[in-house]
């Protein structure tokens, strides 16, 4: 230990050594990322909740019908826009973080084709669960909308409602939770907790049980390795993949979006599938996300990028 002038030891600090924490300073450390978790998700779930009720008001009283067509879709969307800037808004003023931080950076040119990949992805496992497991395995019947006019606003309006649905949970969960768990206590316990959160904030939707409560948690651990394993931490990639996954199921083919209904009128095809079989074939009511189709393609998305992760050099 070296001593200053005057006979005084320099501090840790002086020295330019890392500073030692007591067990309580490291609990209450804790506590605050815990706090501030569980302020974002208070926030989300308030805003979101709070703008609904009013759109639903709105809806009911001075745009009579607006709940039942395609404008629902846009509401849900914005909605989910006022939730998502209030999470940015705990980053940006609580954390005291940059955007870019919370995986928001990048080229444009980058972030496209971050953007595009993740959507096409997204549109191939949805594809898989539809055409190949509902249509082939299943044996659902299929109708198209007869008003092709209707249909077609609702396919335009649901992808915007749906651009901006997708991106703000992946904000909170792959975003605001993820880098918060992960720079306490690593990637492994931050996508195992955001993954857990996405899942447990579903669990009042209707038909939930147990296979939608794996097949969430498999989205959530998907979607969190493909950013951290594919697309270097951002989040483009996995906006696109939540919002075209969404757009597809919902608004495309006429499928329960996480126990949420669609409506046969704002869809341009309703699939019906086979009814019959046991929940886990065709969903239970919970739709895609509750079969075991979507189990499989998730485990295979999640093994792609673990096999690409240690396919590729580090750098």
């Amino acid at each position: 230990m070296m001593a200053r002038a005057g006979g005084r030891a320099e501090t840790p600090a002086e020295r330019g050594e890392p500073r030692t924490f007591s067990a309580e300073e490291r609990l209450l450390r804790d506590l605050l990322i815990v706090v501030r978790i569980l302020a974002a998700l208070f926030a989300y779930l308030g805003v979101l909740s709070g703008l609904a009720i009013a759109l639903f008001l709105l809806g009911a009283f001075v745009v009579p019908g607006a709940r039942e067509g395609p404008l629902a879709l846009l509401g849900l969307g914005v909605a989910e826009g006022g939730a998502m800037a209030a999470v940015l808004l705990i980053w940006h003023k609580i954390d005291r973080q940059r955007l870019a931080a919370l995986g928001l950076a990048g080229p444009r040119p980058r972030a496209r084709r971050q953007w595009l990949r993740g959507a096409a992805i997204g549109g191939l496992m949805m594809g898989v669960v539809v055409l190949g497991w509902y249509t082939l395995v299943d044996g659902a019947t299929w109708s198209t909308n007869p008003d092709a006019g209707r249909a077609t606003i609702a396919l335009v309006v649901g992808l915007v409602g749906f651009v901006v649905q997708g991106p703000s949970e992946e904000v909170l969960f792959r975003g605001y939770i993820l880098e918060n768990v992960r720079r306490r206590w690593g990637v492994a316990w931050a996508i195992g907790v955001s993954a857990l959160a996405f899942a447990v904030m579903h669990a009042f939707n209707a038909s939930f049980g147990l296979l939608p409560f794996i097949n969430l948690v498999l989205f959530g651990v998907a979607t969190a390795v493909y950013r951290l394993g594919v697309d270097g931490g951002q989040l483009w990639g996995v906006f696109a993949i939540h919002t075209v996954w969404n757009w597809l199921q919902q608004v495309v083919f006429g499928l329960p979006n996480s126990g949420n209904a669609s409506v046969s009128a704002n869809t341009l095809f309703s699939v019906q599938p086979n009814m019959a079989l046991p929940d886990a074939m065709w969903g239970g009511g919970f739709g895609p996300e509750g079969t075991l189709a979507t189990t499989l393609v998730l485990i295979g998305l999640i093994a792609a990028v673990t096999r690409l992760e240690r396919a590729t050099p580090a750098r």
